[in-house]
């Protein structure tokens, strides 16, 4: 007789037991929030710093300098607390066990979170991906049209951000050797976002998007790179960012290029790697000047949180302007940072460097508890990513782009960061959901197959007892 088939997914859960601590895989230094902060972030700050100074033809401050020791100082200042708070983070665990990684809910979500995210680029691109025309002017160059053109709604192309949940997943995936392979249906879906997103990438001129999926696929890599025994993979691991930076450079450059490169300033003038360096030491420390010009011209907090929660500011459905009017923020008024823009530098370089206008918004003390917090938030998805549990997956990734970030703007406090953290959560509802109609699907075939083993081999005390035969008596 046929019995009831347990659910497939059940293969590939195995809970320890609550006081077995998780086993903690080995990560390169750079992933850490305390060693890319103090290893990577503090350096850096101090090279830009210097590199402004360098007398480069491609070497480009509009407005009033605001970038001297004193900010580079309290830059430093204000990026220690997230090493100190990384660190904190980092040793404290917070489950109450460890799960092996649930594969079959894990890719079954992803594809849910993908989906969403693929019907956002469809109304996202919608002038382009129906009309092949188009596409085809747009991809030799023929057009440019801009984000009006596209004709996109703020609300719902906005959920293209939660592309990253799923990236964060099938990346992690990707590398776990011990798991089953990627679905097929997976794998599609990956080539669809990444074609989804160059076109994006490409269409609006937005570098950032690249890097928010090479993100997670770098932490998978670098966990991956930690358990190899090649020198030339412990080496790469070793360098991290610092490996890197030049290929960073490169397509920093080669953005850069098809916009500026054909302007009298630059054609003929300088080699390609001199405009591209150039350029990119510019954007940085243009950014940063403009966070110290922030800071130099705020001398009370204005707590009306335009830089650490603008995604409050610019929520839809009418909230974000109902915000705005409850802590009394204009964006026009004085001390705002367009006011800033108008005044001191140039409207055209609009990067705000996220160490510094936390200072703006909340004053010293409380900034430096912002960063505090932000590298708490940090160290804790550190060591759950370590551990290969599904909040860490998800969220540390979001965290990293942040440090990545934080020189250019307060990335945690953008609508893009926002909505990316909803897919986290979503995410996270849908695999626990998964989980439970697993186990009540392996709890009902269980009994089933129980009764029908019972009603099969009726092998009771009462009945056995009652089939010996009586004791004859004497």
């Amino acid at each position: 007789m046929r019995t009831a088939r347990l659910h497939p997914g059940l293969r590939r859960v195995a809970a320890v037991p609550a006081d077995v601590p998780a086993a903690l895989a080995p990560m390169p230094w750079w992933c850490a929030p305390a060693g890319i902060t103090l290893g990577f972030l503090i350096p850096t700050i101090c090279l830009i710093a210097l590199a402004s100074e360098m007398q480069m033809s491609t070497l480009t401050i509009r407005g009033v300098r605001f970038l001297d020791l004193d900010a580079i100082l309290l830059g430093i200042l204000m990026l220690t607390p997230i090493a100190l708070g990384g660190w904190v983070g980092a040793q404290v665990d917070l489950a109450r066990g460890r799960r092996e990684i649930d594969a079959w809910a894990w890719d079954r979500t992803a594809l849910v979170i993908g989906s969403i995210a693929c019907l956002a680029y469809a109304v996202l691109f919608k002038s382009l991906l129906f009309n092949p025309v188009a596409l085809i002017h747009l991809l030799t160059g023929v057009s440019q049209p801009n984000r009006a053109e596209l004709g996109a709604s703020a609300g719902v192309s906005s959920l293209v951000n939660m592309a990253q949940v799923f990236f964060a997943i099938a990346a992690f995936r990707l590398v776990d050797r011990d798991g089953p392979p990627l679905p097929r249906a997976v794998r599609v879906m990956l080539l669809v976002l990444t074609l989804l997103t160059l076109l994006r990438v490409y269409a609006q001129s937005e570098r950032l998007a690249l890097m928010e999926i090479l993100v997670p696929f770098g932490l998978a890599l670098g966990k991956w790179m930690s358990s190899r025994r090649s020198g030339a993979w412990k080496l790469a691991a070793a360098l991290g960012p610092f490996g890197a930076l030049p290929l960073v450079i490169l397509y920093f450059g080669a953005a850069e290029y098809f916009r500026s490169w054909g302007s009298d300033t630059y054609r003929g003038k300088t080699s390609f790697w001199e405009f591209a360096i150039g350029r990119f030491v510019s954007y940085y420390v243009t950014s940063l000047n403009n966070g110290a010009g922030v800071v130099a011209t705020t001398p009370d907090p204005t707590w009306k949180f335009e830089h650490v929660m603008e995604w409050a500011h610019r929520a839809p459905f009418g909230l974000g302007p109902e915000f705005s009017e409850y802590v009394g923020y204009n964006a026009e008024a004085k001390s705002s940072f367009v006011w800033f823009l108008r005044t001191y530098v140039d409207p055209e370089f609009n990067s705000n460097s996220g160490i510094y206008v936390p200072v703006a918004d909340l004053g010293v003390p409380m900034a430096l508890a912002y960063m505090l917090l932000i590298g708490v938030g940090a160290g804790l998805a550190f060591r759950a990513y370590r551990a290969q549990r599904l909040g860490g997956v998800l969220f540390f990734p979001l965290f990293f782009i942040t440090f990545l970030e934080i020189f250019r703007y307060p990335f945690l406090g953008q609508p893009r960061a926002t909505t990316w953290a909803l897919g986290i959560l979503l995410a996270l509802a849908l695999v626990r959901q998964l989980q439970r109609h697993r186990e009540r699907q392996t709890a009902g075939a269980r009994i089933s197959n129980l009764k029908k083993k019972n009603h099969t081999h009726p092998t009771t005390a009462a009945g056995a007892g009652a089939s010996q035969p009586s004791a004859r008596r004497v």
